[in-house]
């Protein structure tokens, strides 16, 4: 995810949103491991502050959350985002939550248990698209 410059502004910025501490500790560690600057909640109303304050390029987010169902929360980041976030769900649970999710605006669902490569794969994609893009404005 990481172009090796080590330059911050270069860095995926990620928003996980991940009710279980186990899983979002180690998805915190992975994430930082490949190169991506990461806030990590486990709240849906944290997760819809923090996104109002700052600009994420990826928002990852579990659809079972304690306090706000996660499709609700996608759908209130991005009727806010300045700049809309590539939307990735991770979910336990099938139909009809998946279709939810992407009604909501997912771009991307996986249910799990998912193999990290997976989704280490589909966030370079996402890195790779965003730095084409800041190219393309440097070039303009």
């Amino acid at each position: 995810m990481s172009d090796g410059s080590g330059a911050s502004r270069n860095r995926l910025r990620v928003l996980l949103v991940e009710d279980a501490q186990d899983i979002r500790e180690v998805f915190t560690l992975l994430l930082r491991a490949e190169g991506a600057e990461v806030v990590a909640t486990g709240s849906g109303r944290e997760a819809m502050d923090l996104a109002a304050r700052r600009e994420f390029d990826v928002i990852l987010t579990d659809l079972g959350l304690p306090d706000i169902p996660g499709d609700a929360v996608i759908r209130r980041v991005l009727a806010t985002a300045r700049r809309r976030p590539r939307v990735i769900v991770l979910t336990g649970y099938d139909e009809p939550f998946v279709s939810r999710a992407r009604q909501a605006g997912a771009d991307v669902v996986f249910t799990k248990p998912i193999a990290w490569a997976t989704l280490a794969q589909t966030l370079a994609e996402t890195s790779g698209a965003r730095q084409q893009a800041g190219r393309r404005l440097a070039a303009a």
